[in-house]
């Protein structure tokens, strides 16, 4: 790899990736994996892969015959991985309760020299400089992908050993506090969830009423709220009380994203109303990063298919059933909605946004909104807009909607507010990052900064 680099301070030096590393230690994984099973040997594949950290939530395992064959990639813990296929230039430093994992084709292992932190190389292979080194030699024919060649030609940062630690430890700080900030926002939504389930799917409140005792963790005035007994219906038992309504009863619209035709790449412009896609709506709350934009008079021309706080969007073609609430605090008033999502605004005299959100991503909901799904193609809900007013429910009384509505919008304004902290210090990580590992900005410089 030859590039013009940026120059470093005099006691700084660069040295290739592959000099920075164990001997044949930039490898790649499992080229053929087999089927996945229930269990075996796990390994990480670029899907476990969530901002600098391994996530592994959909771990996959593989026969031990198969990743036996691997052995040069078993993982003992202090290596750093990079996706090489794919969504590639991910990084993260395997953790020691990973060791005996493997990896898949797509993610590289590279062990550093014992002197050199796995963390300092970590920031390194982070930087916008390495990403563009890499994602300038990238082969793009089919899947993007990352020669290994080119990756252990790839020039490294060295500062001081002592400065390479006081740089990695204070990013990594940085990087702790947005982890910690996103696994309290799993944890709030977590809350909510077992809220919902404990009220609504298993009914708790009124069973430990019939059995003559106070519902667990509430207070009389909330228990008073609920019935003690159930009833039959239409849908069979429900709770005494509850009615059935079906969505078109309780929803003020119910709208469709715009035709293709609409919204093309050459609408976009640098600023103006964004415009929802799929990574916006895989969280419970809308997510309000990586937008493209149109303007604010293309978006008036699109008014019907504009969400706003409140709203609650859904996926009907692609990736189906995904539900997302638009919160309160969000740093735009309106959204567009893709062609692939439509939504629905519910008609407060009757429903709350933060209920109905809940019911849809419920296995019930998601069961009732996935009734009508069609495969011929790309998979999608066949008539979304009337199959959704056709869904029919049991409805709570709005006393008890409200309750939990208030519960859980409080956990949402902290979940927002989480969200914009971890982004600011994203943010100021990102800034500080490239300065840092080249000696343009040096630490004391970058303490009084943060």
């Amino acid at each position: 790899m030859s590039f013009d680099l940026p120059t470093l301070p005099g006691e700084w030096s660069y040295l290739p990736l592959d000099s920075c590393c164990q001997k044949n230690s930039v490898t790649y994984g499992v080229v053929q994996p087999g089927a996945a099973l229930s269990e075996g040997k796990p390994i990480i594949r670029v899907n476990n892969f969530r901002d600098t950290r391994i996530d592994l939530s959909d771990v996959m395992y593989i026969a031990p015959e198969i990743e036996a064959k691997y052995s040069r990639t078993r993982l003992k813990g202090g290596e750093v991985l990079l996706t090489i296929v794919g969504s590639v230039g991910q990084v993260a430093v395997v953790p020691k309760r990973f060791a005996g994992f493997n990896v898949a084709r797509a993610v590289a292992v590279i062990d550093p020299l014992q002197h050199i932190a796995p963390e300092w190389i970590a920031l390194c292979l982070r930087s916008p400089l390495s990403q563009h080194l890499l994602g300038s030699r990238a082969n793009t024919t089919v899947q993007t992908t990352i020669n290994l060649k080119d990756l252990r030609a790839l020039p490294i940062p060295l500062p001081p050993e002592r400065e390479r630690c006081t740089i990695a430890e204070f990013v990594g700080a940085l990087d702790d506090r947005i982890t910690l900030l996103r696994e309290t926002n799993a944890t709030l939504e977590a809350i909510a969830q077992a809220l919902f389930k404990s009220w609504f799917m298993d009914f708790d409140p009124i069973h430990a009423k019939q059995q003559g005792r106070a519902p667990d963790c509430m207070d009389e005035a909330t228990a008073a709220l609920f019935p003690d007994s159930f009833e039959e219906s239409k849908l069979g038992l429900i709770p005494k009380g509850w009615s059935i309504s079906n969505i078109e009863e309780i929803a003020e619209k119910v709208g469709m994203g715009p035709f293709g035709s609409n919204i093309k790449v050459s609408t976009f412009v640098s600023q103006g109303v964004p415009v929802l896609n799929g990574r916006n709506v895989q969280d419970t709350l809308l997510t309000d990063l990586d937008f493209n934009f149109i303007t604010p008079s293309h978006a008036e021309k699109l008014k019907n298919s504009c969400v706003k706080a409140g709203d609650v969007v859904i996926t009907h073609r692609g990736t189906l059933g995904q539900v997302a609430l638009v919160p309160e605090g969000l740093c735009y008033d309106q959204f567009v909605v893709s062609q692939s999502q439509f939504f629905l605004r519910c008609d407060r005299r009757r429903m709350l946004p933060e209920w109905i959100t809940y019911f849809f991503k419920s296995p019930i909901g998601q069961q009732l909104l996935l009734a009508n799904t069609s495969q011929v193609g790309v998979p999608s809900i066949a008539r979304p807009v009337s199959h959704l007013r056709s869904i029919k429910l049991v409805l709570p009384p709005f006393e008890i909607l409200s309750q939990f509505s208030e519960t859980v919008s409080a956990l949402h304004k902290s979940v927002v507010a989480n969200r914009q902290q971890a982004q600011t210090l994203a943010t100021l990580r990102d800034i500080l990052l490239p300065r840092l590992i080249s000696g343009q900005l040096r630490l004391p410089e970058a303490s009084s900064v943060a």
